[in-house]
């Protein structure tokens, strides 16, 4: 048989698509009639869910702790500290509501690790999201066992200590101007948390060893 022929499509049709690919198929067509039933176009479905932010020069990351007395620590994209800030809020409702201007009130947030859970961080989720900021989620235990020895962290008090102390010498690795060096424990773990978040990230290449 010459190759001519053996290239050619069967007479009754053209060749059944791999499974994947029907799929794939069957999935934008079910998302398509999601969108009509909801009267959603294609185009107002991309202005909900805007694309990632883009990593620049002047792009930052930024760590939090999370609960009525949040705090959050910004580092720039060399992975310094560059700024704390605390907010108190009289109720969980106040601070979910707050989620997207906080995130607003910062240039160039690119990424964001918080230390919490629950509806709280849903709604972090959700603003961040709105923005096309990555933002990612880790639990105490996550960060700790990056700057802690294990006789540090036994209690949640004595971690707390530590944490205190390992900030103070960030903001002078750092040389943060005008971020003060007596911190609450919130602040403190709100730059642990970004400094953590800074260095998974690969922001950071060589990570700075600190005294205990």
């Amino acid at each position: 048989m010459a190759r001519r022929d053996r290239e050619e499509q069967p007479k009754w049709g053209k060749r059944t698509p791999p499974k994947g690919e029907r799929v794939e198929a069957a999935a934008r067509l079910e998302a398509d009639e999601r969108r009509k039933s909801a009267g959603i176009s294609r185009s107002s479905e991309t202005l909900r869910s805007p694309s990632q932010r883009m990593l620049g020069e002047k792009s930052c990351f930024v760590g939090v702790d999370l609960g009525l007395a949040t705090a959050f620590a910004v580092f720039d994209r060399d992975g310094r500290l560059s700024a704390v800030r605390s907010r108190r809020f009289q109720s969980r409702d106040a601070l979910r509501a707050a989620a997207g201007a906080i995130l607003d009130e910062i240039p160039h947030v690119h990424s964001v690790i918080i230390e919490g859970g629950g509806d709280l961080a849903e709604s972090w989720q959700r603003a961040a999201a709105h923005r096309g900021i990555h933002l990612r989620i880790v639990h105490a235990h996550d960060w700790r066992r990056m700057f802690l020895y294990e006789r540090e962290r036994r209690d949640g008090a004595q971690a707390k200590a530590h944490a205190v102390k390992l900030a103070a010498q960030i903001i002078e690795w750092s040389e943060a101007k005008g971020v003060a060096a007596q911190l609450g424990h919130d602040a403190a773990e709100a730059i642990l948390v970004g400094l953590f978040g800074v260095v998974e990230a690969g922001w950071l290449k060589d990570p700075p060893r600190f005294r205990h």
